[in-house]
């Protein structure tokens, strides 16, 4: 794949994810406004899911988000403010990065969308990629 069709499609899984906070928290996906959705252990465990995700545990991170929005007492609106703040800063990452993890565009793509209908919110079909 050309650099320019990954940047696409990294353009376009930001987008999804912009679009997703503007819906359900009318404001600009950011990390600092975003996160401030989140009550204090939601954020907590946002920054452990960071900091996997930056040490390249990427899918140990995903299966410790997908634990929490299935057990956690959050909200649906905290959930997922994690959700959308969690896969789109995996998405920031290159994708050298992405590949030493062993993930992939796709996989933030399905994870994203995986994760939404297991807190009962689909993303729209217009949003979606594929």
């Amino acid at each position: 794949m050309y650099y320019f069709e990954k940047d696409y499609i990294m353009r376009l899984i930001h987008g999804i994810a912009q679009v997703l906070a503007r819906m359900l928290f009318g404001q600009k996906l950011e990390h600092g406004e975003l996160v401030s959705a989140m009550e204090a252990l939601c954020r907590e465990n946002h920054e452990y899911l960071r900091q996997m995700v930056d040490n390249g545990q990427i899918n140990a991170a995903e299966e410790k988000l997908f634990d929490l929005i299935q057990n956690a007492a959050w909200d649906e609106r905290q959930k997922a403010a994690l959700i959308i703040a969690f896969y789109d800063h995996v998405n920031s990452k290159d994708d050298d990065f992405l590949a030493r993890a062993d993930f992939s565009r796709d996989e933030i793509i399905s994870g994203l969308e995986d994760a939404m209908k297991t807190i009962h919110m689909e993303i729209p079909e217009y949003l979606r990629i594929g």
